[in-house]
């Protein structure tokens, strides 16, 4: 795979009760959604740390992209699983995204 100049960031803040519901979804649904259109898709996962989370759980899911046409892949194929998510989980494990791009 290239540089990874970008990366598809995906954060989620849950209730520990929610915890491994969250992760069976991560791991079901999120993560074989974007693996089988871009094989070797680098992928890491995250629990942020912090002392003001106030109780909630806090996970970073990075994806690395190579270039800007896997990042829109991804970006188009987790249309459909965000939707799904937000269904599953309504206010109880919510989600935002972002993208990061590598500065040189």
């Amino acid at each position: 795979m290239g540089e990874n100049k970008y990366i598809f960031n995906a954060s989620f803040y849950a209730t520990p009760e929610h915890r491994e519901q969250w992760k069976e979804w991560l791991y079901n649904e999120f993560l074989p959604a974007v693996n089988n259109d871009i094989p070797g898709l680098e992928t890491e996962v995250f629990e942020v740390l912090s002392a003001v989370n106030n109780d909630m759980l806090v996970f970073s899911v990075q994806l690395r992209c190579s270039n800007i046409e896997e990042l829109k892949t991804i970006q188009l194929k987790t249309i459909p699983v965000f939707k799904s998510f937000k269904i599953q989980f309504g206010e109880r494990v919510t989600n935002f995204n972002s993208v990061l791009k590598k500065i040189d």
